[in-house]
């Protein structure tokens, strides 16, 4: 159940984030890379839970809207 729940929060990230950089390539290097928002996790990494997958989140809707992450 758990690896099902991880699945699901990191497609949903996925495509948020390729929404967001409107290239799937683009958001899967982003999704790769340490992010110093996240403490230098990569928000890959961070979809291990529903706290750090919101957060990922969060920073996806700053980008979008002109929030500094």
């Amino acid at each position: 159940m758990a690896d099902r729940e991880i699945d699901s929060r990191v497609l949903e990230v996925q495509a948020l984030a390729e929404c967001v950089f409107e290239n799937l390539l683009i958001a899967l290097d982003w999704l790769a890379k340490p992010n110093t928002a996240l403490g230098d996790a990569t928000p890959l990494s961070c979809c291990a839970t529903a706290t750090g997958a919101q957060q990922v989140r969060r920073i996806l809707l700053a980008i979008e809207f002109g929030g500094v992450a």
